[in-house]
């Protein structure tokens, strides 16, 4: 671009530059300029596109001082008043800037209306979730006032919904849960979805207002058996091919941690089918889906579903089982060896650090090891005092040794 160029555009007049919100457009008109702003007004310096037009930035030129911003007042556009600070702004949608500076700040419709002809038409046709209830506010010269407000509006609203709520309670003859009610928006009621899961999850104890008395002291689990069964297919192109196989995995639990009895119990009366398809979906899911995609033979059962304080076992029928040809596993042995497994890797793996270690002090001793370094730490801890005592003793054997070894070879080179 020539210097002629360069120079007209520099001194082109602010107004005529495309991308300025309203807010900057007005001043502009009003003889302020990038130099010269009012005080409730700010010109971000590090959004610049172009160092020597300070509007020329992300937000499009001025905005507001948020403290301004804030106390303004806004109306929605059925006429209802709110403050800024209840607005949000910020958001770039549809090539649009629903900010203060462009008089689009946006509030939360305290109708809850997704559907709404006096809002910005954008907002009315838009897929978003998270935009369908809200609407534009543009800020005005009047007064705040709270009659007519939106303040009002949701104080209205959410006493209407204690209202409901007490009402609630009573048809229910104060027989519900906080922890399981909901106001359900769309047909303006309360409802109560009671999943003892729930009351497994925060380990709710002392009085249940459900079952009208206290909870059970004495707890325990929710057990539940899982059988595998179809043909066994790594054994085709063998002389079993064709074979069939089943196997039972017992004593599985449903909660990571005993609870009340009263909250098992209440599981297995009311949740069995959710916990059939959990367990479908989350642990067998891809076997299920693989067998069915390739037509092959397999099938899973949830079986057993039981509330009890452990998980008994019925050692005659683990034998019958067994002398069918049905692989049994129970879930407590599995993990116990899992956790032995687990030590044991754990142990090899210190000991392998300690020879490492003791190596390392044969080598180069114990004083070359860095105060308060991992490896001083370990040894420490590791070897103790009389470990260590031992390891420099072995180290300045050696040493001797190594020293005596060459004085030898001195010698016998003299002779020759």
């Amino acid at each position: 671009m020539d210097e002629k160029n360069t120079l007209e555009m520099s001194e082109r007049p602010y107004r005529d530059a495309p991308g300025y919100n309203l807010l900057t457009q007005r001043l502009l008109a009003e003889g302020y300029t990038a130099e010269n702003y009012p005080y409730y007004v700010n010109l971000p310096v590090y959004s610049r596109f172009n160092e020597r037009d300070g509007l020329d930035n992300f937000y499009g030129g001025f905005v507001y001082q948020s403290w301004y911003a804030y106390e303004q007042t806004f109306q929605t556009p059925c006429g209802l008043w709110c403050k800024g600070l209840q607005c949000q702004t910020g958001l770039h949608y549809e090539g649009i800037s629903w900010t203060f500076e462009n008089d689009l700040a946006l509030i939360i419709c305290p109708y809850e209306k997704a559907e709404c002809g006096l809002k910005h038409e954008i907002l009315q046709s838009t897929e978003q979730m998270a935009l369908q209830r809200k609407c534009n506010v543009h800020m005005v010269k009047d007064e705040y006032r709270y009659e007519g407000s939106v303040e009002q509006i949701l104080k209205l609203y959410d006493d209407e919904i204690l209202r409901k709520k007490l009402s609630f309670r009573l048809q229910k003859r104060n027989r519900v849960c906080e922890t399981h009610m909901y106001f359900n928006k769309e047909t303006q009621e309360w409802e109560m979805n009671y999943d003892p899961g729930d009351c497994a999850w925060i380990r709710c104890t002392g009085y249940c207002p459900v079952l009208g008395r206290k909870l059970d002291k004495k707890k325990g689990n929710v057990f539940y058996d899982v059988r595998e069964s179809g043909r066994d297919y790594s054994l085709d192109g063998t002389l079993f091919e064709g074979q069939r196989f089943t196997a039972v995995k017992k004593g599985k639990r449903v909660f990571e941690h005993t609870v009340s009895m009263d909250i098992c119990k209440r599981y297995v009366q009311l949740c069995k089918n959710d916990l059939i398809q959990f367990v479908k979906l989350n642990q067998y899911h891809d076997k299920l889906f693989f067998a069915k995609w390739y037509g092959r033979d397999y099938s899973v059962e949830i079986t057993n579903i039981r509330a009890a304080q452990w998980e008994g076992r019925d050692l005659l029928q683990d034998l019958e089982d067994i002398r069918s040809g049905i692989t049994v596993v129970h879930e407590s042995d599995a993990q116990k060896r899992a956790s032995e497994e687990k030590k044991e890797r754990r142990k090899s793996a210190r000991e392998k650090k300690i020879r490492k270690l003791e190596g390392k002090i044969l080598e180069t001793g114990y004083g070359s090891l860095e105060p308060h370094s991992p490896d001083r730490i370990h040894a420490d801890k590791w070897l103790g005092v009389e470990r260590i005592r031992e390891l420099e003793e072995m180290r300045e054997k050696k040493q001797l040794e190594e020293k005596n070894s060459l004085v030898q070879l001195s010698v016998f080179d003299l002779m020759d």
